[in-house]
């Protein structure tokens, strides 16, 4: 009889006592009486028909002609400027130093991004055409570190210029292979610094600044003091510049396995072609003008974009007059390590504002970490030219404080001179990059003088006081005595010690005298730094990280305090902005040719602002912003 069962067909041969057999198995099976198959048969029936199912779908697969592969490839874009604390918006101070008005980008969020790479598969195409990359040196260190990661685990990296400044081919030198379009252009220049000097049209007005200073190296003040720079200041900085080049000269050396003397001789000829690159061992292939991903070709390509874009905030008239939306620092929900960045300029006051360090709200963040029980170790990563000496002392001590409660390790950015270094003295350890500008240990105070751009409009100031000094000292418009010239120097010279204390209650293998010998204003590079006792070790933000872990003995999340804040203005709301945004595309032209005027602007006005009152600053010289 024939017996169709789950849609397949089998035979079945009647047996004597009602047993049925097989044709396909030869497995004999009991039947109910009237021929009905029992349970057990129908088991066996579906056992046999899905391993027929199975059989004809493995023969289909081997007679299908093979699917091709996807290839994989992270395309990595590089544009605008990183910042280790990416603050939104712009300010005046950064504007008048050269910075520009594109967007800012947070420098830890790249790094994260290619650590991720390491097990993500496929290859990485680093698009550098963009002609707009702000990267400092000690930022370009670390990212050495996160492509030498990438090649260890076995990623292959590739590189497409354009038209190339020194940052743009010192990413690319990373990568395995460098390609240049054919009608680029390489700017292949050595390190420089540039400062401009105020006293030929300060006399020409005629304002006078009246100077005190403990440091004959601290070249802050030498803009207002003289028409040139010294010639024992301009000797100093050039041994800072051939310290830091050395480092570059030397990673490009081994990575394209050029002679060292052939690429400072490459450095001195700067502007170099895509065919002359090419033959200078520079870059590997010239190609077309064709854009980054001509590099891969193929219908099997998948392109993957590093890292994701951020939704944009709306701007809101009403949010710029308030002073900007206000982030709160994030609240830790389970134990983390925090990175504390202080970056700008340090100053007096209550209110944070953007791009500086502000004593008050510094102060209390300090505190609240070290309340916190979720808090189980800080990073102080210190990006700073210094500022006023008293806002530094304060947030010196509160970091002190910290650190008797919390393991505390400082990492130091691009620059932490003057009170960048003070506010470093924590007695903790200190890690800095080879191309990191330390040092400038000197304080200064200045007075603008002006009488003779008073006289010359006819305007004369009556002073009446009970003592010479009670209303002459606030009086812009008149000489200083000897008497306030010596009472400020006094100030100056005690800030000075106070100083040298703080470095020496911490930095044990140093002597007064040891130290006199590297202070006086002189800055360092952060290799220098290392040999003369001024910092702990050479590393990076990481590598502060890993001491933190070691100590603990636990890896914990990382957490970057503070968050970004709002818009710069404050509650000058927006005459101020509109005055600023129209003035804005001048004061960046002035910045790059070369007016930095950032710190001329901050202590004048300050000057101004505080008649009654003398400042003392600890503040590292503008022209410490390195050019490549």
């Amino acid at each position: 009889m024939t017996t169709t069962r789950a849609g397949t067909a089998m035979r079945y041969m009647r047996s004597p006592g009602h047993r049925l057999t097989s044709r396909v198995t030869g497995a004999r099976s009991s039947c109910l009486p009237g021929g009905r198959p029992t349970k057990e048969s129908l088991m066996i029936v579906r056992t046999v028909s899905m391993f027929r199912l199975v059989s004809l779908m493995c023969l289909c697969t081997l007679l299908l002609p093979a699917q091709a592969s996807t290839r994989k490839v992270h395309e990595l874009v590089l544009s605008g400027t990183y910042r280790d604390l990416a603050e939104s918006g712009f300010s005046i101070m950064s504007l008048a130093s050269g910075g520009g008005m594109g967007k800012v980008k947070p420098f830890y969020d790249l790094v994260a991004d290619i650590g991720k790479l390491e097990k993500a598969g496929g290859e990485v195409l680093v698009d550098l055409s963009s002609p707009s990359l702000g990267l400092n040196g000690p930022q370009l260190v670390e990212l050495a570190r996160a492509f030498t990661s990438l090649r260890n685990a076995g990623v292959k990296t590739t590189a497409y210029l354009e038209n190339a400044s020194m940052s743009h081919y010192r990413v690319a030198v990373l990568c395995d292979r460098i390609f240049m379009a054919d009608m680029g252009t390489m700017d292949f220049k050595a390190p420089s610094m540039n400062t401009m000097f105020f006293r030929g049209v300060m006399d020409l007005l005629g304002v006078q600044v009246q100077v005190t200073r403990c440091g004959d190296f601290k070249g802050a003040v030498e803009p207002f003091m003289l028409e040139k720079m010294s010639s024992h200041l301009k000797q100093h900085y050039l041994q800072l510049l051939r310290d830091m080049n050395d480092g570059v000269v030397s990673r490009i050396s081994t990575r394209r396995q050029i002679d060292k003397k052939k690429v400072r001789d490459l450095q001195r000829q700067r502007l170099i072609s895509a065919s002359e690159a090419r033959q200078a061992r520079l870059v590997d292939e010239v190609v077309p003008w064709r854009g980054a991903r001509q590099l891969i070709s193929g219908d099997d390509v998948a392109f993957e974009r590093v890292g994701k874009a951020k939704k944009k905030s709306g701007f809101s008239i009403m949010s710029l007059l308030s002073g900007g939306k206000k982030k709160a620092d994030k609240k830790l929900e389970e134990p983390s390590y925090v990175v504390l960045h202080l970056q700008g300029a340090i100053e007096d006051g209550r209110e944070a504002s953007a791009g500086s360090i502000v004593s008050g709200p510094t102060v209390a963040r300090v505190r609240k970490l070290m309340n916190d029980d979720l808090v189980e170790g800080v990073v102080v990563r210190v990006n700073s030219p210094g500022g006023s000496a008293t806002a530094s002392e304060a947030i010196l001590l509160a970091l002190r404080d910290l650190a008797k409660t919390k393991p505390v390790v400082v990492s130091m950015g691009n620059l932490a001179a003057s009170g960048g270094y003070y506010i470093s003295m924590i007695g903790c350890p200190i890690l800095t990059e080879r191309e990191t500008i330390t040092g400038s240990i000197g304080v200064f105070g200045l007075r603008p003088n002006l009488t003779e751009i008073a006289e010359a409009a006819g305007v004369h100031e009556e002073v009446v006081g009970l003592d010479e000094t009670a209303a002459a000292m606030d009086s812009f418009f008149r000489p200083a005595s000897e008497h306030e010239l010596s009472r400020r120097q006094s100030l100056v010279n005690a800030v000075y010690t106070r100083f040298q204390d703080r470095i020496l209650e911490v930095r044990k293998g140093l002597t007064r005298e040891q130290l006199l010998k590297i202070a006086g204003g002189r800055v360092w590079s952060g290799a220098r730094a290392k040999e003369l006792g001024l910092v702990d070790a050479i590393g990076g933000l990481d590598d502060a990280i890993v001491r933190i872990e070691k100590k603990n003995g636990a890896s914990l999340p990382v957490v970057h305090l503070p968050r970004p804040s709002g818009s710069p203005f404050g509650a000058l709301g927006s005459l101020l902005g509109v005055m600023v945004r129209q003035a804005a595309p001048e004061l960046e032209l002035l910045g790059h040719a070369g007016f930095r005027l950032a710190e001329p602007i901050r202590i004048l006005a300050d000057a101004l602002r505080h008649r009654g009152s003398f400042r003392v600053w600890m503040l590292a010289p503008a022209e410490l912003s390195i050019r490549w």
